[in-house]
């Protein structure tokens, strides 16, 4: 399977997980209904300044996130932890996190979700 990014479109999400402001989110893999292992989504984000994802827990599936430009907050189970370009962030089953775009430009982040 090939999926080419200009054939998909960017999405908002306003007040993503009970966040503020909103996520810009090129969806360029959606399979939200997977039950069976494998990679579940793929997008690539934009997060403005003073924007975030809210605190959300992970029961059936995991999170990378790949921070690629910018500067913020990461929540990891109720402990906040700065990040910045170059930064993995993985939630595992069980555990709960959020996103704070803390820096002065718009954050740019790759998430992959998985299901084991």
């Amino acid at each position: 399977m090939i999926i080419r990014k200009e054939e998909t479109k960017i999405r908002g999400f306003d007040k993503c997980h009970g966040g503020s402001g909103t996520l810009l989110c090129t969806e360029m893999l959606a399979d939200y209904q997977k039950n069976n292992s494998g990679i579940k989504f793929y997008h690539d984000n934009i997060l403005q300044p003073g924007d975030s994802i809210g605190e959300h827990l992970h029961q059936n599936d995991e999170e990378l996130y790949i921070i690629l430009d910018g500067s913020g907050v990461m929540k990891i189970d109720g402990t906040d932890e700065p990040v910045k370009s170059g930064d993995i962030c993985i939630t595992r089953i069980g555990h709960s996190h959020s996103l704070l775009n803390t820096g002065t430009k718009p954050m740019h982040f790759l998430v992959i979700g998985v299901v084991l």
